[in-house]
């Protein structure tokens, strides 16, 4: 059965940062992050984002701990794009 993405977005410095958390086990023990980057009204699930990202080598131990940690990478991400 596939999982429904649950996208959580932020603006930040005029973009809009996307982050879902992902299980990256059956029990929910572990979890990781994706993050996208988009021009404001993009669909964070359309191709037409921006920047993309997977996650880090880091296993979260929640959800709420996993989004937490991809807005940090999104907001690094736009960081990078506005230097």
């Amino acid at each position: 059965m596939k999982q429904e993405q649950d996208w959580h977005t932020e603006a930040y410095k005029g973009m809009e940062v996307h982050v879902t958390a992902l299980p990256k086990d059956e029990q929910g023990k572990a979890w990781d992050y994706s993050v996208r980057v988009a021009y404001p009204g993009d669909d964070s699930t359309s191709e037409s984002e921006l920047t993309g990202e997977a996650g880090d080598e880091a296993d979260y131990p929640s959800a709420e701990a996993a989004v937490e940690a991809g807005f940090m990478r999104g907001y690094s991400m736009v960081d990078a794009m506005f230097q």
